[in-house]
């Protein structure tokens, strides 16, 4: 019979570990080496291992391999908004999603553009406004792409960034272990 911890061994570092808040809510997960360090500093507690029980060895410290972490202090996540295509859009957020570009002819732009007119109940939101030049933008005047002979050159999305609140999170859990001082651990 295998013995399954031996599989283990090879691959326990990039085994993904859980990490709870301190208020017992999810955040996400880190790899299993990043979790046994936050435990060997301090800043956070297993509450559930690895089954069967695999510990990870140094020349001081026996630590079970955890299967969810539990942090020692608070951090703080901000709350997410979910942006669609229909949600309401501001000016400055659509020249910075287009990057300043018209969308017509892909010139500087400096207005922006309602894909479908505001005379014909044409919303603010990130799937009807476009970056546009000032020369694109009066030819189209009160009419759609269609109409004006025009064609867009992407279609406008809600911008789909990715979230910087885990990498926050990680950064401010690395300056906690910094400051207890990792050497300090034996």
């Amino acid at each position: 019979m295998r013995n399954p911890n031996r599989a283990l061994a090879h691959s326990w570092m990039n085994r993904p570990v859980r990490v709870l808040n301190a208020t017992y809510e999810y955040l996400g997960e880190v790899s299993a080496d990043r979790a046994v360090v936050l435990i060997a500093t301090g800043s956070a507690q297993s509450t559930e291992d690895v089954i069967p029980i695999f510990p990870v060895r140094s020349k001081h410290v026996e630590i079970p391999l955890p299967r969810t972490i539990l942090l020692a202090e608070y951090v703080y996540v901000a709350h997410r908004v979910t942006v669609t295509d229909s949600s309401r859009a501001t000016f400055a957020g659509v020249f910075d999603r287009d990057g300043r570009q018209c969308a017509y002819c892909a010139a500087r732009a400096t207005t922006i553009d309602h894909v479908q007119p505001r005379s014909r109940n044409g919303p603010n939101t990130w799937g009807n406004l476009v970056a546009c030049c000032s020369s694109c933008n009066q030819r189209k005047a009160d009419r759609t792409p269609a109409e004006a002979g025009m064609r867009l050159l992407w279609e406008p999305k809600a911008p789909r960034r990715i979230e910087k609140v885990q990498q926050k999170i990680w950064r401010e859990l690395s300056r906690t272990c910094q400051s207890k001082g990792a050497s300090d651990v034996r």
